[in-house]
């Protein structure tokens, strides 16, 4: 059994652990939901120090700096949790790894991203004036001139001084923090340390905490032993596969070459280099002949699905042709083939995955992925293909896989790329915040479980299956993510 102390409660980081964990021949162990707190509700530190203390034997510990530190993801954007209380909370794991010293244990924390909780309303002028003080504030130091002088001036003055305040204190905190691991990596307190760096653009406030995170692994010998890459809510999964460490091949198809060094949406570096950066801290390999999965990418368009006109929609129409040629090719000789779509964020390509529906390949797919920000699908889809690939018992890890690729396909397709805008404008006709409800969101859960058990039962066939039960939340009580459950018969 592994244990694993999530970033959250969100399924994204219990439910596709456990899931993912099964498919690979492994079980997992994390605290209840109700312990790992709840949106705005951070978890209580003593009774998370407990569950870690009183664990059995396990093969090996995943655990969040962030969860045990200042009680989860939305809690580290806030100062409410001081840095030497956060440091306190995490002698625990000092003391967990002398205790048990054989015991493999990795970490992960996150690289705050440039922007602040959006969280009603009334948060979203501040969050995109935050995030685009952070970004000024950077290219102020590195191109300075009195344009970006004035406008940063200009968007300081919008942004009440207490929040601006506290942004600034929680980062400065984070950051001492994240150096503070890497002395922890140094000491052996982890076997590996893997830093995330969540929502951010070329430029901006992380990018002097990037160097000297980067530079303080240097000067204490641990730079094989930690990684920095764009990230976040996948960050347990790649560190699941990297303790189970396949050496798995992966051979990398583009939907088209010329864009793999585009930089994606909400990350700071090309593509490619973060794939590859993924690949290696998941304990993966790029092959140079054979492979073992057929890695087809459809590569980063740089605008938001919404933001696609019909015209450009119609231009990309040959290429997506011919990039679903070669996957059904693939598929057609008996390959594994997992597809990583991070042309958009936040949902998967609908007009890739209508292709490939027609063609009716979809269940024939190893793993998929299309959610959120590009690394959370990418390390979402290389977890998986790791887990599929390791596990001798390859009938049961089949079946449970087809269940986790079907759900992706209703959550990341289904949902993210059809319902989502049908949820958000219900909920505000009915006068209430898509990005909080407030505890009101059961009338907005029927809508979305009603469009996608429509939509489950349309894909079905595509496994050679019938849907006998979708399970639909919103587990945060508002449209921005969605939990799926299914059964296949």
């Amino acid at each position: 059994m592994i244990a694993l102390l999530p970033l959250d409660d969100r399924p994204c980081n219990t439910r596709f652990p456990a899931e993912i964990a099964a498919i690979g021949g492994d079980s997992l162990s994390h605290p209840s939901r109700a312990m790992l707190g709840h949106f705005n509700t951070p978890a209580v530190a003593a009774p998370l120090q407990n569950w870690l203390e009183t664990l059995p034997e396990v093969e090996a510990l995943i655990v969040s700096v962030d969860m045990l530190a200042y009680g989860g993801l939305v809690a580290s954007r806030t100062a409410k949790t001081s840095l030497e209380m956060a440091l306190s909370h995490l002698e625990t794991l000092a003391k967990w790894r002398a205790s048990r010293p054989q015991t493999p244990v990795y970490a992960f924390n996150i690289l705050m991203r440039l922007a602040i909780t959006m969280d009603s309303d009334a948060a979203v002028p501040h969050y995109y004036n935050v995030m685009r003080y952070a970004r000024l504030v950077d290219e102020a130091a590195r191109f300075p001139s009195p344009q970006i002088e004035a406008e940063l001036c200009q968007v300081k003055a919008l942004i009440p001084s207490e929040i601006l305040e506290e942004y600034l204190e929680a980062r400065s905190r984070n950051h001492a923090v994240n150096l503070k691991m890497i002395e922890a990596l140094a000491s052996q307190t982890f076997d590996f340390l893997l830093i995330t760096q969540e929502d951010c653009t070329q430029f901006g406030l992380h990018r002097r905490e990037q160097d000297e995170l980067l530079a303080r692994a240097e000067a204490l010998g641990v730079g094989e032993r930690f990684a920095l890459h764009p990230g976040a809510d996948e960050a347990a999964l790649t560190l699941l596969a990297h303790h189970w460490n396949t050496r798995i091949r992966f051979g990398i198809h583009w939907s088209d070459v010329a864009r793999k060094r585009d930089i994606a949406l909400f990350e700071d570096v090309p593509y490619e280099d973060a794939l590859h950066s993924h690949i290696a801290a998941m304990g993966g390999q790029v092959a140079r002949d054979e492979a073992d999965v057929e890695l087809f990418v459809n590569a980063p368009l740089g605008i938001s699905q919404k933001e696609e006109d019909a015209a450009a929609k119609s231009a990309r129409g040959a290429q997506v042709s011919a990039f679903c040629d070669a996957i059904e090719a693939q598929i057609g000789q008996g390959k594994l083939v997992a597809l990583c779509d991070v042309a958009f964020p936040n949902g998967a390509d609908d007009l890739l995955l209508s292709q490939l529906e027609k063609r009716g390949v979809l269940g024939r797919l190893a793993a998929f992925g299309g959610w959120n920000t590009a690394g959370n699908t990418t390390g979402t889809v290389l977890a998986q293909c790791a887990a599929l690939w390791r596990n001798p018992n390859r009938g049961a890890a089949r079946e449970l896989n087809r269940g986790f690729v079907f759900e992706r396909l209703v959550d990341d397709w289904g949902y993210q790329s059809r319902v989502r805008a049908e949820v958000e404008n219900t909920a505000r006709e009915q006068g209430f915040s898509p990005f909080n409800m407030n505890g009101q969101a059961a009338g907005i859960e029927d809508i979305a479980r009603r469009e996608l058990g429509n939509f489950a039962r349309q894909i079905a066939p595509q496994f050679d299956a019938n849907l006998e039960k979708l399970d639909v939340c919103l587990p945060w009580g508002r449209t921005f993510e969605v939990e799926v459950g299914a059964k296949l018969v």
